[in-house]
């Protein structure tokens, strides 16, 4: 299954992203993060299921990022998971992009009331 979603800036307000749901791309994906859902890459969220909005959220996060680092932020990235590993949290615990995507799982519109469930990203 192949999907691709699309968002503009029109839409809402939306951060401009592409969805990629690629079934397939789970098992290679797996080779190197055991856990992995989504990956992003400047404004493309790469993901072998449909995201939930949760899920969503800490991924466009990640856009933000892009967006505000441009092609800095992998390395920005990389290196924030060395320091997060050194520190003996594991590349992905205190990774200061991955709390700030954490962060935005939690945040929803005011329409729509306030965080609920556990974050499946915790895990990791």
């Amino acid at each position: 299954m192949t999907t691709v979603r699309e968002v503009g800036p029109k839409a809402s307000g939306a951060i401009p992203h592409r969805l990629h749901v690629i079934g397939w791309l789970r098992r290679p994906g797996r080779l190197l993060l055991p856990n992995w859902l989504a990956i992003t890459l400047g404004r493309d969220i790469w993901s072998w299921r449909a995201l939930d909005a949760r899920e969503l959220r800490h991924e466009l996060e990640h856009v933000r990022q892009w967006r505000r680092h441009g092609m800095a932020f992998a390395a920005r990235y990389l290196r924030a998971s060395y320091r997060s590993w050194r520190a003996g949290t594991g590349w992905y615990r205190s990774n200061p992009y991955e709390v700030a995507a954490r962060g935005a799982e939690e945040r929803r519109s005011p329409s729509r009331g306030g965080p609920r469930g556990r974050s499946r990203h915790q895990d990791r």
